[in-house]
């Protein structure tokens, strides 16, 4: 290989400095993104489809919420709400308030969550969940049946303003 003439190094020494800066930027990169994934739940009260506030928590290194907030805390004859519609009759009467609606939430990246499920007493389905906190006070929920890209995204929203008839 030919020796480089000096015009040449310094024509291409601005190109060489570049591209040392991108290499360590990509590096800087991979190396935020593949450290541990913090096991840490965003924990706190969110709002949840403009009609429940679920209290999120530590489940055994897992991510779980439970309701402590509804729109409609009762049914027309004034008792409280039930989960009438879960496929197991002899489930049908227990009270939302209070019931767990997402377990099994893992950390698989630092504020993303996976591999975890969302019972929703609307329907009385199960569906597989995944998050990702995409600011302080913003959760993004896909919400789905086996493939992520058949499913929904639901927004959950930190410490709403709740007003107490809705309380559980």
């Amino acid at each position: 290989m030919p020796a480089l003439k000096e015009g040449e190094i310094r024509r291409l020494q601005p190109w060489f400095d570049r591209s040392v800066r991108a290499a360590c930027a990509a590096l800087l990169l991979i190396l935020t993104y593949t450290r541990p994934a913090s096991s840490e739940a965003p924990e706190g009260t969110w709002m949840f489809a403009g009609r429940v506030a679920v209290q999120v928590f530590d489940c055994e290194g897992r991510v779980c919420a439970r309701i402590v907030w509804l729109l409609r805390p009762r049914a027309p004859d004034g008792a409280p709400d039930t989960d009438r519609r879960n496929p197991d009759p002899t489930l049908r009467q227990r009270p939302l308030c209070g019931l767990t609606i997402i377990w099994g939430l893992q950390p698989d990246a630092p504020g993303h969550w996976s591999n975890g499920s969302l019972y929703d007493p609307q329907d009385g389905n199960t569906y597989d969940l995944t998050a990702e906190l995409t600011a302080p006070d913003r959760i993004s929920a896909r919400v789905y049946r086996g493939v992520p890209m058949l499913g929904r995204t639901e927004i959950l929203v930190r410490d709403p303003q709740l007003s107490f008839d809705g309380r559980c």
